[in-house]
Parts: structure tokens; C-alpha cells; sequence
């Protein structure tokens, strides 16, 4: 079984808001509910929702391209 993170713990692994997580919830992220009825979120569904929200957002890429033109300076990576 994946590993799944409750609403805190997924916030802090994508270094988001609780609010954030609760609004991409509603937003379609699929969540269940775990054996003591918190709602849960897999780890590879968290991550493939973050990706795809950083590829929409125009301030990352932004700052991804600034980053890259700048002479010896690597990309970080966010995940």
C-alpha cells in the first residue's frame, strides 16, 4: 500500500498550506478517508497534483528560465 499523508503532513511534504491541500481536495485531488476517518491523500497522487500545478504556474516557469539563463547556475529541484 502507498504511503498516505493527512492533510498536515501533505501540506509540509509540498511546502503548502493546509488551506492549499483542502482547496486542490476540492479542486479533484483524490482523497479516501483512512481506518480512523481522517481523509488521506497517496503520495504519488500528492506529488503528481503538485507537478502538475508548478508546470501550470507562470511564476515557476519564470523563475526556472531566469535560473537557467544565469551563467554556471543549475535548476534546483522542488520535489
Amino acid at each position: 500500500m502507498a504511503e498516505q499523508l493527512t492533510y498536515r503532513d501533505a501540506a509540509r511534504r509540498v511546502r503548502r498550506s493546509v488551506r492549499t491541500i483542502k482547496r486542490w481536495r476540492r479542486g479533484g485531488m483524490p482523497m479516501t478517508f483512512d481506518t480512523e476517518g481522517r481523509r488521506v491523500v497517496e503520495l504519488g497522487a500528492l506529488l503528481a497534483w503538485w507537478r502538475a500545478r508548478m508546470t501550470a504556474d507562470p511564476v515557476h516557469q519564470q523563475r526556472l528560465r531566469r535560473q537557467l539563463a544565469e551563467p554556471g547556475c543549475q535548476p534546483q529541484n522542488d520535489g
